[in-house]
């Protein structure tokens, strides 16, 4: 008698049908055998459990490691068998289960945080709370596709360290751990974006036949997204473990000086070191938690009359030493989101700061009339080092510095552009960018105009720094020749050394090394891979090997994989991965000082 639901009836039918299969679909991906990862994993949780047990308790490391065995052994030889066909009831079912069997897979590991906790080592806290965190990061991309699974295994993989960092750890541990919460809640949010790209991709290919152009769009469109997201979190990985190191050593070089009763000066010295990194950490973590936000859409816009003069007099204020200069008229008043638009100017106006070292740097508006409505140009104009045109679209990525290749931590991490390019993008405004290498570069978009004014205000807040203990003297006068191109890890590496009353040869590139230093007369050699100029610390060690095969020789970077570990093996050499901590190092000296 009713015809007419039927129509409507049809596709809420099909959208409940689409949506059931694409769970299915994802609960089949998600227990997938992973049999080789699976050793893998395993193999390197035994070599955690020895490292803890030899420098904290071999107890509490088999009480883990057994654990970990348990859980291995059911993942591995005992997998979930998923029912054919699938019922709306027993896929419930099987989401519980599988959800139940990820979460003791990950307690298991999240139990380090309890277990393998030393309270009285703040070294060991650092190292147990960044293992863990690198377990929640390769978690979130391999231990499920099922949102719930994952989230709730980040969440006990990360819970008992944080817990116990807050409780019984260290300053620089109860630090760790608040950076612990925020990256639950970002690898939250990444975890539910990656199943909903995941989910959207499944449905593209379940309706080929008539969406084949879309499906492969989106997959090409998951691809790129993907590998945007890995190479993000590679280079973030390879800038935090900067600050990271100089922070560690020194802390060490302090230690040594109080407990040496060194000068006020030295200790001064020491204490401006350890303030500059760790300004740089609390820099770059900021502006990676402002980068999440931003993707996440935390903040909402709310467009308001913002009075242009007031704001950009208030920045250059903040910029000091009278180098930013304002011309705005009085009467300039922009209609758009007073926050997104101080922070977009914040990070133009310290990006030509920073790249001017002489000069003034101009913050100018002007009007701008677009048929019968009014806009505002707003203009960022240095006087700077200036960049090339085959360069200018490249800025705007993460951690892309065209004047900054030996990555000079006072230079920034090259995220202040890429912030910029995402508030713009939220805001709907185009950045435009003039430049040219020596001259200068200005930055510029527009603003529709508006009547009144609206002001926001930005925060920032700092953490605290951690300490080291004591190990055996060095043959004082040591000849070790140190290659690093970054300034602060380089000026950490050259005070650690001379508290240990060794002589280092510091230079910042391999051309620089072998053209400079008395290559025979050295003992030791620790070489950054990562080195500016045609020869990487690969090559440079291959050089130094040739001519003094005697050599002791450490590679040190942030990005030791398996070839280098490998590569270092054969060659005799030793790989340092960055943050290094002083024991390391030390034992590398200590065993340059047995060679005859």
């Amino acid at each position: 008698m009713t015809p007419t639901p039927a129509p409507s009836v049809a596709p809420a039918a099909d959208a409940s049908s689409d949506r059931f299969a694409i769970q299915c679909e994802v609960l089949r991906l998600s227990i997938r055998p992973i049999g080789p990862v699976l050793l893998v994993q395993y193999l390197l949780n035994c070599g955690v459990a020895a490292l803890f047990a030899w420098q904290y308790s071999l107890a509490r490391a088999l009480v883990w490691i057994a654990l970990i065995t348990g859980v291995t052994v059911m993942r591995g030889f005992f997998p979930q068998r998923l029912p054919d066909p699938f019922t709306p009831e027993s896929l419930r079912h099987a989401q519980r289960m599988h959800t139940l069997r990820t979460a003791v897979w990950e307690l298991a590991h999240g139990l380090a945080g309890v277990l393998l906790f030393n309270p009285e080592r703040p070294d060991q806290q650092l190292l147990l709370g960044l293992m863990l965190m690198g377990m929640t990061l390769s978690s979130a991309f391999s231990v499920s596709f099922y949102t719930p699974a994952t989230q709730l295994a980040i969440t006990l993989l990360l819970a008992p360290v944080i817990v116990t960092g807050l409780t019984l750890g260290a300053p620089t541990m109860m630090a760790v751990s608040v950076i612990g919460i925020g990256l639950t809640a970002m690898m939250w949010k990444l975890v539910a974006e990656r199943s909903r790209q995941l989910e959207e991709n499944i449905g593209l290919r379940l309706n080929e036949r008539t969406l084949r152009e879309q499906a492969l769009a989106g997959l090409r469109a998951s691809e790129q997204a993907q590998a945007e997201r890995l190479r993000f979190f590679s280079a973030a990985n390879h800038d935090l473990r900067q600050p990271v190191m100089a922070i560690g050593l020194q802390a060490e070089v302090l230690r040594q000086q109080l407990d040496t009763g060194a000068d006020a000066s030295a200790v001064q010295h020491t204490v401006v070191s350890l303030a500059r990194a760790q300004q740089a950490l609390e820099g770059l973590t900021n502006q990676l938690l402002e980068i999440g936000r931003i993707e996440a859409a935390v903040d909402p816009l709310r467009p308001v009359a913002v009075a242009l003069a007031p704001l950009l007099q208030d920045l250059a204020r903040q910029a000091g030493n009278g180098r930013v200069t304002v011309r705005c008229p009085a009467g300039a008043v922009a209609w758009t989101d007073a926050v997104s638009l101080r922070r977009v100017l914040a990070n133009l106006v310290d990006n030509a700061v920073k790249f001017t070292p002489r000069g003034r740097v101009l913050l100018a508006v002007r009007a701008r009339h677009r048929g019968t409505e009014r806009a505002w140009r707003v203009e960022v104009r240095d006087s700077g080092i200036g960049i090339a045109a085959d360069s200018q679209e490249r800025v705007f990525n993460d951690f892309e510095q065209i004047g900054n290749a030996e990555r000079n931590l006072q230079h920034g991490h090259g995220l202040g552009l890429a912030i910029v390019r995402r508030l713009a993008a939220q805001l709907g405004i185009e950045v435009s960018l003039r430049s040219a290498p020596g001259r200068g570069s200005v930055f510029g978009f527009e603003l529709p105009a508006a009547q009144g004014y609206g002001a926001a205000a930005l925060q920032q807040a700092r953490p605290p720094q951690p300490s080291l203990e004591a190990a055996p003297a060095l043959r004082p006068g040591l000849a070790v020749l140190v290659v690093e191109d970054n300034a602060v890890v380089a000026d950490s590496l050259y005070a650690l050394l001379r508290q240990w009353e060794v002589s280092p040869r510091v230079y910042a590139s391999a051309a620089e090394a072998l053209a400079l230093a008395d290559l025979r007369a050295l003992d030791a050699a620790l070489c950054d891979i990562r080195l500016p100029g045609a020869l990487d610390g690969i090559a440079l060690a291959e050089r130094l090997q040739a001519q003094n095969p005697a050599l002791t020789i450490a590679l040190i970077s942030a990005d030791i994989n398996e070839a280098t570990q490998r590569l270092a093996t054969e060659r005799g050499w030793h790989a340092l991965r960055k943050p290094v901590q002083p024991e390391e190092l030390r034992g590398v000296l200590l065993r340059a000082r047995q060679r005859p």
